[in-house]
């Protein structure tokens, strides 16, 4: 698939949300996660699935046993904890939008202001010669079923089904009625902003009519070394943008946005959720495991989204920050959101990370984030830094939004995200119902 054609407007098109779905530490669905955000409930936990006396920190994001035990009469049964997460996160979402594994529109149901999914009995119209396409994107794929067979007399894992990332998307097929391309993407932790825009460019190219765009990751031994090896684990919890940050907490989960054209929503009698604008990604290139300290490649993803979809600086209602907790890449973050964003003159952009309260779930964030924007939208509400305690003076030019949240209408979301090697995705979402729905 072209560059120019991922990064193309996803506008043009009119392209929309028409489900959401979520597996996260917060619980199993949506709700759990908007209920866990909105509260700015730490979900973060001391880690039960293995050791981690060897290393600085012992806690992390796990999805709840209770939301485990729950999985398992969902989904069909899979070796990667990953793959069932993302196929319960598939059914939400295809459910939300009214399409079920026949292809049948059985309901609609629009998000309300307290973020709930209201539905009402609709179109019966059958779907069934609709194409639709898989993207999803991950960084450890099914590596982590590595771990299962490790034990202290060595490994006894059997057979090489760790070893084949594009595993990870064997349910979602079982859940979903699924006709076209089948797509795994690894392109580090922006991977998540990444899937929702091939999906989109698949529309936009008339490869498909659904895009069922998500992200998805299991916590593993091998995260926790490496997060250990480049000192970047936070003993407590993760402070996005605080002063006395120490590091991150990895987590897993794993979510789903449907993406449709305007015009295949309305002809299936579908409502829009929200409005996918534009997409901007860049890369730096600039070290393995550090952002270029101007951090030009998050300027250049946040302007091509401003460019694309027609937007000024001063029409972002809430960035929702990459923001992991680490010393240097919130920094950097910081800045180029006030370079990108800010000046004489305009508004403090207002910011938050949910990572203080979900943790950094690596291959899922992208699309977690995305789900939650689209439900903040819904709720006119903006997301808290949860852990916030003293705001780093570097930060001064960002309207950091306080620990609780704020009321207040949200018609626009930028959403941020970029990983190690310097990869950068920025995703821009807008309300439905606005003037850019189709």
């Amino acid at each position: 698939m072209a560059t120019a054609a991922v990064e193309r407007t996803a506008e043009r098109a009119g392209i929309v949300v028409t489900g959401v779905g979520a597996v996260s530490p917060a619980g199993l669905g949506h709700q759990a996660l908007w209920d866990a955000v909105r509260g700015g409930r730490v979900t973060t936990g001391a880690v039960t699935r293995f050791d981690t006396s060897r290393h600085p920190s012992h806690r992390a994001g796990e999805i709840p046993r209770s939301a485990l035990s729950r999985l398992d009469s969902l989904v069909p049964p899979h070796r990667s904890l990953a793959a069932r997460c993302l196929a319960a996160a598939a059914a939400e979402a295809a459910h939300g939008a009214g399409l079920t594994r026949t292809g049948r529109l059985t309901r609609t149901g629009r998000l309300t202001r307290t973020g709930r999914l209201t539905r009402t009995a609709g179109f019966t119209r059958t779907e069934g010669g609709a194409r639709t396409g898989v993207f999803a994107g991950t960084v450890m794929g099914t590596r982590p079923v590595l771990d299962h067979g490790i034990t202290s007399a060595g490994l006894t894992a059997e057979g090489t089904d760790w070893a084949e990332p594009a595993r990870l998307l064997d349910l979602v097929p079982e859940v979903v009625p699924v006709d076209g391309p089948v797509v795994l993407l690894a392109s580090g932790c922006s991977v998540g902003g990444d899937a929702v825009a091939c999906g989109a460019a698949a529309i936009s190219e008339g490869e498909v009519d659904v895009a069922i765009c998500g992200g998805a990751e299991e916590l593993s031994q091998e995260v926790f070394a490496m997060f250990t090896t480049l000192r970047a684990l936070a003993p407590d919890v993760a402070r996005p943008f605080d002063d006395d940050r120490l590091g991150m907490q990895p987590a897993e989960g794993a979510a789903v946005v449907i993406l449709e054209s305007a015009e295949h929503c309305a002809a299936r009698g579908g409502l829009p959720l929200a409005v996918l604008l534009a997409h901007g990604a860049a890369a730096d290139a600039y070290h393995l495991t550090r952002p270029r300290p101007t951090g030009d490649a998050l300027v250049e993803a946040i302007g091509t989204c401003l460019r694309d979809a027609g937007r000024a600086p001063e029409d972002i209602d809430w960035v929702c920050a990459h923001g992991t907790g680490t010393p240097a890449s919130d920094g950097v973050e910081a800045r180029a959101i006030v370079s990108a964003l800010g000046g004489p003159g305009r508004r403090r952009p207002a910011v938050s990370s949910l990572k203080g309260m979900l943790g950094h779930t690596q291959g899922a964030a992208g699309v977690l984030e995305a789900v939650v924007a689209v439900l903040a939208m819904a709720a006119g509400h903006l997301p808290g830094n949860a852990t916030l305690r003293r705001p780093d003076p570097a930060c001064a030019g960002l309207d950091l939004v306080p620990p609780w949240g704020r009321e207040a209408p949200v018609a626009t979301v930028l959403s941020l995200a970029f990983g190690l090697g310097g990869g950068v995705s920025a995703l821009l979402l807008g309300a439905a119902g606005g003037d850019d729905e189709a």
